[in-house]
């Protein structure tokens, strides 16, 4: 009889999730953090990279991933705000990049927000998924419920690519539980 490491694997991201989860819980419950929505946000996430498992074998593997963000909150033509973020894989993948996004809210309240955005960066193939080029583009979407004290949680989904610059173009998409807190001024 074959143990299915696999499945152990994914049993440990989702504990991992689930210890994020109680943590983002029990900090939304108890922070106290009052802040306007311009101000700098800082957003920590944790999911799944290359979770539609693309590329061609052996590297078409899914992994874990922490996501570092740093969201300014200072507007460029009064639409568009400039982040820069990070992320590394339990496979050791790692990808850093810096680009553009647009909050767009919704709801009564305006307590709903999405955000797509644009980046471009380096990217350090690991165990996983070969990229085939170092300089990978980013697309992606964040949809966010808002609390009072503009403290965001979420989810985003973005694919990375390096746009057919190198000899192969697998592309991975990442999808994140992120928590965004509102930082400065």
């Amino acid at each position: 009889m074959k143990f299915n490491f696999a499945i152990l694997e994914r049993l440990e991201v989702q504990i991992i999730m689930l210890k994020f989860l109680t943590f983002l819980i029990f900090f939304i419950t108890f922070n106290q953090v009052q802040a306007k929505d311009n101000n700098n946000r800082l957003s920590v996430g944790l999911g799944i990279f290359n979770y539609m498992e693309d590329g061609s074998p052996p590297h078409n593997d899914q992994s874990g991933m922490i996501n570092l963000e740093l969201h300014s909150g200072r507007k460029m033509f009064n639409l568009i705000k400039p982040f820069a973020g990070f992320l590394g894989t339990n496979e050791n993948a790692y990808y850093a990049y810096g680009g553009f996004g647009i909050d767009g809210y919704y709801g009564k309240k305006k307590n709903f927000v999405v955000t797509p955005s644009l980046a471009c960066g380096y990217y350090k193939d690991g165990k996983e998924i070969k990229a085939g080029n170092p300089l990978e583009f980013y697309i992606g979407i964040d949809m966010f419920y808002r609390f009072k004290n503009n403290a965001r949680i979420g989810v985003g989904i973005f694919h990375i690519s390096n746009a057919d610059s190198g000899k192969k173009n697998p592309g991975s998409e990442t999808l994140v539980l992120k928590y965004q807190i509102p930082i400065g001024r």
